[in-house]
């Protein structure tokens, strides 16, 4: 089978975990199938070009610079007059829509597969409606509703009242018709489905999966390690996370905060004065897994609705425990009590409370270690591909 995945980011270039899974499920795919892949490149490195078969992957990768006054390689400095206008383009780009239907004329492909498309644009979907060819859309954000992807105004509220240019997404998005919707959660699938999208297409939950592995060795600390993972933006909650561990009145707590993001100075400031908190930027897979083996608990703060969360199977994998807001689809994903708590988004009480209990019960803290490790095998990657597969042959076959 022939399919053409659409990503606005694929490795090397990663901000979170929607690209490393689509890098992922790409790689083990190309094993049985035929994968191409359309993504972006940073302006001036495969501008205009396309690559193929890069080293070492078996998939065709088409880069390209989709002409936009700003891409998804860069945090910060979008300067507010190139703001809206960065939007209205990413609304539908035209030289998008020839790219992507240029390489679909040439690969061919049964399927198309849009995954994060911010940057790229809805004529993705235009370009393969044309040629007649089926996709199918797994939703990592709110893009198709929000130019933020994450419903949320600048103060971080709930968006209530949107913008026009909200409206206008929410117009053109009503026009994007999948033959297959994938959500990773039913939080998501039915928050899209109320703004009514999606009325003619297949709607199916599918959680990511996750690569086994060996999980890596456990090292005994005398610390108490409170392990984040991902992007650092306020409505991922890490200034919650931040406040409470500043809170926690033991000098042997150690907050490891991971990734990269828009509000890293701002967190750095809130934590300056308390030298148990560590900020270490974007790791390497094996520095990762170093700090992997000292977590004793990982913490997942959102204060907006996650759609998923990746890395919180990733944790059951290492048999960290998670604590999570209950916010979005993450208490589908944290059974509480079980393998992990939750707490209410942006309560930096409760969550310093959670964490006060776990460093003085190290029974408890190991039964909810050994259940992490049981709830792992939901999200084993070869049960999920064969799934993925199941829903490219249907869409395939009309």
């Amino acid at each position: 089978m022939k399919i053409c995945m659409v990503s606005n980011l694929y490795p090397p270039y990663v901000h979170g975990g929607a690209e490393l899974y689509v890098s992922h499920i790409s790689e083990r795919l190309s094993d049985d199938h035929d994968i191409s892949v359309i993504t972006t490149a940073p302006f001036g490195s495969h501008a205009h070009t396309t690559s193929e078969h890069e080293a070492p992957t078996r998939e065709s990768i088409y880069r390209f610079f989709p002409l936009n006054l700003y891409t998804n390689y860069h945090y910060s400095r979008r300067p507010r007059i190139v703001k809206p206008i960065w939007h209205a383009v990413d609304v539908w780009n035209p030289y998008t829509y020839a790219f992507t239907k240029a390489v679909l004329r040439r690969e061919s492909p049964d399927v198309v597969h849009v995954h994060n498309f911010k940057g790229l644009s809805a004529s993705v979907f235009s370009a393969a409606d044309d040629l007649e060819i089926p996709t199918v859309h797994t939703v990592h954000d709110y893009n198709l509703v929000c130019p933020k992807t994450t419903l949320l105004t600048r103060t971080n509220a709930s968006c209530v009242n949107p913008h026009r240019l909200c409206r206008l997404y929410r117009w053109i998005s009503k026009r994007v018709h999948p033959a297959v919707i994938i959500a990773p959660s039913d939080f998501v699938l039915n928050t899209l489905s109320s703004f009514g999208l999606f009325t003619t297409a297949q709607k199916t939950k599918l959680p990511l999966g996750i690569e086994g592995g060996d999980p890596v060795a456990k090292v005994n600390n005398s610390t108490f390690d409170i392990l984040y993972v991902g992007r650092l933006g306020k409505h991922k909650g890490v200034h919650v996370l931040i406040e409470s561990v500043k809170s926690l009145d033991f000098d042997d707590a150690r907050l490891h905060i991971v990734g990269q993001g828009s509000d890293v100075v701002s967190f750095k400031r809130a934590a300056h004065d308390d030298g148990r908190i560590v900020f270490y930027g974007f790791l390497a897979p094996e520095k990762l897994r170093q700090l992997y083996g000292i977590a004793d608990v990982a913490v997942v703060p959102s204060i907006y609705n996650e759609t998923f969360g990746l890395v919180v199977p990733e944790y059951y994998l290492q048999g960290i425990p998670v604590l999570g807001s209950r916010a979005g689809a993450i208490p589908e994903l944290i059974s509480d009590g079980y393998n992990g708590f939750l707490f209410p988004p942006g309560d930096v009480e409760a969550l310093s409370e959670i964490l006060g209990t776990l460093s003085s019960d190290s029974k408890l803290l190991s039964e909810l270690s050994q259940n992490a490790r049981r709830s792992a095998a939901t999200f084993d990657m070869s049960v999920h591909l064969r799934k993925l597969e199941a829903i490219y042959e249907r869409a395939a076959s009309g």
